[in-house]
């Protein structure tokens, strides 16, 4: 009897070990895990910068006060005009549009 009792021991003390080690294995990796990589975008032209991401914000506002609900939102930056223009749900027209220089 007593062989097995050192036996289990022997066994549950590796089984143990073993946790451990893979535990620590996971930790070790998460840790050398290089965080994503993040990414702007932003348009210059004739002096004015704006990021993409303010002019996501800008024409969703834009479509918010209009009383739209948009499942299908476009947005065209017109560089000339320093304008983004937009659909929703394919509709749009010339009151469609977001000054860029507001942006700034």
């Amino acid at each position: 009897m007593p062989r097995k009792k050192a036996a289990d021991a022997i066994a549950a003390t590796e089984k143990t070990t073993k946790a451990k080690t893979a535990t620590t294995k996971a930790t070790e990796e998460k840790k050398t895990r290089k965080a994503p990589c993040k990414t702007s975008v932003c348009v210059e032209m004739s002096g004015l910068n704006v990021s993409v991401d303010d002019i996501q914000k800008a024409v969703k506002k834009a479509v918010k006060d209009k009383g739209l609900d948009a499942s299908d939102l476009k947005i065209y930056v017109n560089a000339a005009e320093q304008a983004a223009y937009y659909t929703v749900d394919g509709e749009g027209g010339e009151d469609y549009k977001v000054n860029l220089n507001d942006l700034n």
